[in-house]
């Protein structure tokens, strides 16, 4: 059997590769839908950092406040990267032999009696019969999914960049120095509890209910949480200051 540590270095090389291979999809399609459909750069750049403009707000009353940009895309991400964390813990909710026990009504809620039909598009969910089971796999199958969309928005924001600065190497430079450490420490986040899908997923195609949630027990009690929490507090730290004052820098050499 493996070991939660081999299980959580798995699980992060499977994160890696999925962002780098959606990046890479991002970056082609970018590239396709400016020459050969005809968008617009700009209404795919701005689509693609749809997302991080709801951040916007909150770095501008930080500034207004004399809060370091550094820190604030440091406490942004680390806001994201706990949450993702929290997932191993939360998916104790979703066993249905423990309705009663505290949170009651968000356990009802996980649990759940109404069948998610989409859920079962996903790999390896159409072999589960049990709603709850299903959705607990989906759960903690939730970071693969979330470095996919991250690596298709690094892909468009490389081709879109490209064609509006007219500078492949400024578009990668943008993104480059602290991508390297947040994307990496973001996989890391997501791989605490991705190694629990990864611990669990057969036993949950066998409609082993109990034993899932007896494996995912044994599981969350071996994993390394304060050492991960620690290194990701460090690594998105560390990306943030680079984000805000060394990329900047490296974009005016360019």
């Amino acid at each position: 059997m493996q070991t939660a540590r081999n299980l959580l270095y798995s699980a992060w090389k499977k994160l890696i590769a999925a962002y780098l291979l959606s990046a890479t999809a991002g970056l082609i399609g970018g590239t396709l839908l400016i020459r050969l459909a005809g968008l617009p750069p700009e209404h795919i750049f701005e689509a693609s950092t749809k997302r991080l403009s709801y951040a916007l707000p909150l770095f501008e009353a930080g500034s207004r406040y004399g809060l370091d940009l550094g820190i604030l895309l440091f406490l942004w991400n680390l806001t994201g990267a706990l949450t993702t964390i929290s997932f191993l813990y939360t998916a104790a909710w979703f066993d249905p032999d423990r309705l009663d026990s505290s949170p009651r009504g968000l356990r009802k809620i996980f649990c759940g009696r109404k069948k998610m039909k989409l859920l079962c598009h996903l790999p390896g969910c159409a072999k589960i019969e049990a709603e709850p089971l299903r959705r607990l796999f989906v759960w903690l199958m939730a970071p693969m999914l979330g470095m996919m969309l991250l690596g298709i928005e690094s892909g468009l924001l490389v081709s879109t960049t490209t064609f509006i600065s007219g500078s492949f190497l400024a578009a990668v430079v943008s993104l480059l120095p602290h991508g390297l450490v947040e994307i990496s420490t973001f996989a890391l986040a997501g791989a605490v509890p991705f190694s629990a899908h990864l611990r669990i997923r057969e036993t949950a195609q066998h409609n082993l209910t109990q034993t899932v949630f007896q494996k995912l027990e044994a599981h969350r009690k071996a994993m390394p949480s304060q050492r991960m929490i620690w290194i990701v507090v460090a690594g998105l730290l560390l990306s943030g200051l680079v984000e805000a004052h060394i990329t900047p820098y490296l974009m005016r050499l360019i």
